[in-house]
């Protein structure tokens, strides 16, 4: 799995919905470049600090970062 940095027109949208939050907003995509979704379709999003990137980058929780 591997982020991609989505948009700052999404990003603005995203921090709208949920406040509080620090960081960059990301997409979770799959390995095979498709956007990955929990079970019920939603596509999955995340808002990483750079620390957080970096550590999450080292431990291979995601291979890479699409900007």
């Amino acid at each position: 799995m591997y982020l991609k940095k989505v948009d700052s027109q999404k990003a603005k949208k995203l921090s709208d919905r949920i406040p509080f939050t620090t960081g960059t907003w990301y997409l979770k995509m799959s390995d095979n470049g498709t956007v990955a979704k929990n079970y019920k379709g939603q596509t999955l999003y995340t808002c990483m600090a750079p620390l957080d990137l970096q550590i999450a980058l080292e431990s291979k929780e995601f291979s890479h970062v699409e900007y």
